[in-house]
């Protein structure tokens, strides 16, 4: 329950404030490493949620807790951050270390706090965050933009006792640009706004308005997070090393870009899923694909799946499937072979809300 500034929650004396707030996580269905060259991508967002909730605890420690279901609980007091469990090895340590960079710059951005005092100048900068994530980490699925945007959102109404999401999305894309530099913002909006859209980088992000209902997907998740970064550099060498292959390649995908709006705007689930395997030969062919995501690929489609792609980087992370959910025969055969490779799924369907309070 939320409370004004000036009040107490009326379960516990502990706190005098609590905020959640939460933010969908997105899937590509075209475009990855083609827009890094300036071509268009289409994105949309999922009903799977980074959940964070804030609390400002009656106390002057000047600690920050983070408290999690990702497996680990982290305390910063002063420079000194505690993990646990200790066991946890230095890799898991360094995005915890990054969680803290967001945070820092978020507490201290009068843009999103107002005139709450709650950064490294104030007297009273005790600050537990919990974090709830349905996204699993390092799967293509925005999990990093979801946390920013939430943890944007529970902040702004902690110093402005409402919502403004054109002002939270750009926070939010600020805040990761503290950990990825080169970030284009597009899965910050499409985790702010919700929906689907287009995102380039002369144009930036556009809204599509367009009934969503038909539309259902199958993610799986591979098990191997991945690296955007390498694989965005093992894309580029592709590139130099074969100037004229990829110079096809994209005049290719922006046929089967430009084909697959037209299928969404006509509702014709065939051609869309069609043109999703027509997108994913195209990244196989750049490398980026491996055996388990081609296993996964064609088990889908074998087992009645629309068509089926990489979301993301690639080399791991998920893989997004387009379901016809009404051939329920083929749709258990589907998961009993998914589950005889021990993979773990869920069906989603388009989020068309964006960031909400809870």
């Amino acid at each position: 329950m939320i409370k004004s500034k000036d009040t107490e929650t009326t379960t516990s004396d502990r706190y005098s404030f609590t905020v959640k707030a939460m933010a969908p996580g997105k899937v590509i269905l075209f475009g990855e490493h083609f827009v890094v060259y300036g071509f268009p991508s289409l994105i949309a967002s999922i009903e799977k949620f980074f959940k964070v909730t804030i609390q400002i605890p009656n106390s002057s420690n000047s600690t920050i807790k983070i408290e999690s279901n990702l497996g680990f609980t982290s305390v910063r007091q002063g420079s000194e951050i505690h993990i646990k469990p200790q066991s946890l090895g230095p890799k898991f340590g360094d995005v915890v270390s990054k969680l803290y960079k967001i945070v820092d710059y978020l507490t201290n951005s009068k843009v999103i706090l107002g005139n709450y005092s709650l950064g490294k100048s104030s007297n009273n900068n005790d600050l537990i965050i919990k974090l709830e994530s349905e996204l699993p980490l390092g799967g293509g699925l925005g999990s990093s933009s979801a946390f920013c945007v939430a943890l944007s959102t529970s902040l702004y109404y902690l110093g402005h006792a409402y919502l403004d999401k054109n002002t939270i999305c750009i926070q939010s894309i600020n805040a990761e640009k503290v950990i990825n530099v080169d970030t284009s913002g597009a899965d910050c909006n499409i985790c702010s706004f919700g929906g689907l859209g287009t995102f380039d980088k002369v144009n930036g992000f556009k809204r599509i308005s367009v009934n969503l209902d038909d539309f259902e997907f199958l993610v799986v998740d591979t098990g191997k997070a991945h690296d955007t970064y390498s694989i965005v550099e093992r894309v580029s060498k592709f590139r130099k090393n074969n100037t004229n292959l990829f110079k096809d390649l994209c005049e290719s995908y922006l046929q089967i870009y430009e084909k697959g709006i037209t299928a969404i705007q006509k509702q014709n689930l065939q051609d869309l899923g069609y043109l999703l395997n027509q997108n994913h030969k195209l990244l196989s062919t750049l490398s980026i694909s491996n055996p388990l995501i081609d296993k996964i690929i064609e088990t889908c489609n074998y087992h009645g799946a629309l068509g089926t792609k990489i979301t993301g980087a690639g080399d791991g992370g998920c893989v997004l499937s387009l379901i016809d959910r009404k051939d329920k025969m083929s749709e258990k055969i589907l998961l009993e072979r998914l589950n005889e490779l021990g993979l773990r799924y869920f069906f989603t369907r388009v989020d068309k809300l964006g960031l909400r309070l809870i």
